[in-house]
């Protein structure tokens, strides 16, 4: 249909044709796009949406026969695949709460799996399998037993992992273990996608250990931008001995850059007794990365059966800045639906319905480069980086002008008093 529709909007209109016959035909085909956006919005986000997709679920059964060790591993995986999700979406204190379920139960709330490689034998199977899991019957899960979950994706978060070994801070250094400790640590499936650099030149150049402990944030900004990621946050560590004469590990973790700039987290790690160091930084880090997803999870908590209407308005200004704005909307998985209002060569009117408020509805949008903000009692939604227009910007308060001041009156002359004469 957009083949259609840019077709007839681009082609070569008869000599005699008037002005006011472009814009018709123009604003038919930008109405026709708009319109045919929101109906496959809802396509697009399915295809796009990674928030339910658990990916990489290693299986290995062995049973009588190659057929029944498939079927057994399939069953084990969607087990596997569901305990993933529930971690990704739910903080651990909720999580608690939810039952266990029975295999039927989790193949109702599963739309299909994937084989993303297999190896066969007659009695085994090995594989990697990938599961999609429905939104809405996830969520009408949740709802039904009252259970708070969050399902807001994050931008990019880059890792600067600082040791203090007691001589001096290491960042990049080949005897650091911390930043070896958090390479072997694993991508991780959570809510907020880590990255960990590797420690090349770039990254030399681009920030030092001492730069990163006094949180040079040009610096900071520099290496986060190579890496694409919005957001960093410094984990420093050092090993200390507790009480009781324990090996542990004290973090300190500081947020750079987005919602949580300026934020910090302490804790000490003290993993089973007996662990060795490397073992002990290892946990450390697998600590470490567990604290930053539940706080992104605590502070994007959904009620549960909460579902919030928020109407939009959108500055359109050509077809490629609203197919942009387009992409933006149905890549935020809490969007339930969408409903065009109102359209017309500059501006449309939207109503989005959203698993959560406004204020989340904006966070989600503002982690896929977009503002949502309130301005003169309407929700704008704009691409960060352009600049609004001035129609909806906020109108400036001007200050009074008041009258000058009138200038004091003089003071009326005292008169002279001279003193008496001395004979």
């Amino acid at each position: 249909m957009f083949e259609l529709i840019t077709n007839m909007h681009w082609r070569r209109l008869p000599a005699g044709a008037g002005e006011a016959t472009r814009r018709c035909i123009g604003m038919l085909a930008l109405a026709a796009l708009l319109v045919s956006g929101a109906v496959a919005g809802a396509r697009a986000q399915s295809d796009d949406d990674r928030v339910f997709e658990v990916r990489g679920v290693a299986v290995d059964v062995q049973a009588a026969t190659a057929a029944d060790a498939q079927a057994q591993a399939i069953i084990q995986g969607r087990r596997d695949a569901w305990r993933r999700l529930v971690d990704r979406l739910v903080p651990k204190s909720n999580a608690a709460q939810l039952p266990v379920l029975s295999d039927e139960e989790l193949l109702g709330l599963t739309v299909g799996y994937e084989v993303a490689r297999e190896r066969t034998s007659d009695v085994r199977y090995l594989g990697s399998l990938n599961f999609r899991f429905n939104p809405v019957a996830v969520r009408q899960f949740f709802a039904a037993r009252g259970i708070a979950y969050a399902e807001v994706a994050s931008r990019p978060v880059l890792i600067l992992p600082v040791y203090n070994d007691g001589r001096k801070p290491l960042l990049w250094e080949e005897e650091s273990p911390w930043l070896a400790a958090w390479l072997d640590r694993g991508s991780g499936d959570g809510l907020v996608p880590i990255t960990v650099p590797y420690g090349d030149l770039a990254d030399i150049r681009d920030i030092s250990a001492v730069q990163a402990v006094l949180v040079d944030r040009e610096a900071i900004q520099t290496i986060g931008a190579r890496y694409g990621a919005a957001q960093a946050v410094i984990a420093n560590a050092r090993t200390v001995t507790t009480d009781a004469g324990a090996q542990a590990v004290e973090l300190n973790l500081i947020y750079v850059g987005g919602v949580a700039d300026g934020q910090s987290l302490i804790r000490t790690v003290a993993p089973d007794a007996g662990a060795a160091g490397s073992d002990l930084l290892s946990a450390a880090a697998k600590a470490a990365a567990s604290e930053i997803q539940e706080a992104w999870k605590t502070e994007n908590l959904i009620s549960p059966g909460l579902e919030t209407r928020v109407t939009v308005l959108v500055p359109v200004s050509s077809f490629d800045y609203w197919l942009e704005v387009r992409k933006g909307l149905d890549g935020v998985s809490s969007i339930s639906r969408r409903e065009m209002l109102r359209i017309s060569r500059t501006e449309a009117l939207i109503d989005v319905w959203i698993n959560g408020d406004a204020d989340q509805l904006a966070l989600a949008l503002k982690q896929r480069g977009f503002a949502l903000e309130e301005i003169s009692d309407n929700w704008i939604l704009y691409k960060e980086g352009t600049e609004l227009p001035e129609k909806y910007r906020p109108a400036q308060q001007l200050q009074p002008v008041l009258p000058p001041s009138p200038e004091p009156a003089p003071a009326p002359a005292q008169p002279l008093i001279l003193p008496p004469l001395v004979q």
